[in-house]
């Protein structure tokens, strides 16, 4: 399993956060994944960390496909993969309606028919092809890459629920999963593995990158506490919630969701179990840590994008205590 970080990581600053991927390359990290929620885009993180290393593999995940039109998506990716070499992977997947319309003003219609035509643009793009399409939602006229990439930058799509895994498999070359649990996970490859049937596809060449958020403290109240609110925030999105109702906590999930909805937050969070933290999230002893990650390889995870989280709050403790995890892990695992 490919053991990999998330950046930029909460408490450090954007223009620190090139050194943390630097030091994470020279540990044996093998990968640096970004992502798009608050802390910044998906595209500005990879870009940096291409120009100060040379072996971490970075990707992106992921890129919402309703926030930037195909082909801007395609002249950023096709940029990084330049910049960095050819270490680059795309991720991209449907976000949420929170993000699109709430967050970016944008309409969220028709998720997977985006997904579906904006990946076949993309793969269009580069190639090298001039790009004239004329789709439900996207809808290109003679767009082509100035410099088309050497080699076209892997296309790995994020996915959660039934349809999106199978659709992951089938048109992707790879899966970007989050919040799974090596429990959980067989059920998941086996969507996966369906979808790539579809498509004639061997499931056992399709990476799969599993999102972790690994919480690094040691004050386990105050872990649990934290977490335990993270949680009840993707409760309240009905997409999660419905995902986390599949995956097997369907009563704990419809009552935080309910108790949310009636404006009782404390009681939703109360409604959040102890052991749904367990199993969803990573904390602990650094060997806690270790141990629990051979749990997702032995599952059958490939890649593993690690969000060391620290809830202290001074910046440079908060710091310090990513770092020394950071480094046992590596120490254990690389």
């Amino acid at each position: 399993m490919r053991l990999g970080i998330t950046i930029p990581l909460d408490g450090f600053q954007n223009r620190h956060f090139v050194e943390l991927v630097q030091h994470a390359e020279k540990l044996g990290f093998a990968d640096a994944w970004s992502y798009e929620t608050l802390a910044g885009d998906a595209f500005t993180p990879v870009a940096a960390a291409a120009a100060v290393t040379e072996r971490i593999r970075l990707g992106t995940a992921i890129v919402p496909v309703f926030t930037r039109p195909a082909a801007l998506i395609a002249l950023s990716a096709a940029a990084v993969q330049q910049f960095s070499g050819g270490r680059f992977v795309l991720g991209v997947g449907i976000s949420t309606p929170t993000i699109v319309e709430q967050w970016m003003g944008m309409p969220y219609e028709l998720p997977l028919t985006r997904l579906r035509e904006t990946v076949a643009a993309l793969r269009a793009a580069f190639s090298g092809q001039k790009v004239t399409t004329s789709g439900k939602t996207v809808r290109i006229n003679g767009f082509r890459l100035g410099t088309p990439p050497e080699t076209p930058p892997p296309i790995y799509i994020g996915a959660q629920g039934e349809l999106m895994l199978r659709t992951a498999g089938e048109i992707g070359d790879g899966a970007i999963v989050n919040y799974i649990t090596p429990e959980t996970f067989p059920r998941m490859l086996n969507e996966i593995r369906q979808g790539a049937r579809k498509a004639g596809k061997s499931a056992d060449s399709l990476d799969i990158a599993s999102r972790i958020l690994v919480a690094v403290d040691d004050e386990q109240e105050v872990v649990r506490e934290n977490l335990r609110r993270e949680l009840t925030g993707y409760l309240t999105v009905p997409q999660y919630n419905r995902f986390f109702q599949w995956i097997g906590y369907g009563d704990e999930a419809r009552s935080a969701l309910e108790a949310w909805n009636a404006g009782d937050r404390r009681k939703a969070l109360s409604l959040v179990p102890d052991y749904m933290l367990e199993s969803i999230f990573v904390f602990g002893t650094a060997g806690q840590i270790v141990q629990r990650l051979r749990d997702y390889e032995q599952a059958g995870i490939t890649t593993t994008a690690l969000q060391f989280t620290s809830f202290q709050p001074d910046p440079e403790q908060k710091r310090r205590r990513v770092m020394s995890v950071m480094e046992a892990v590596a120490a254990a695992w690389c």
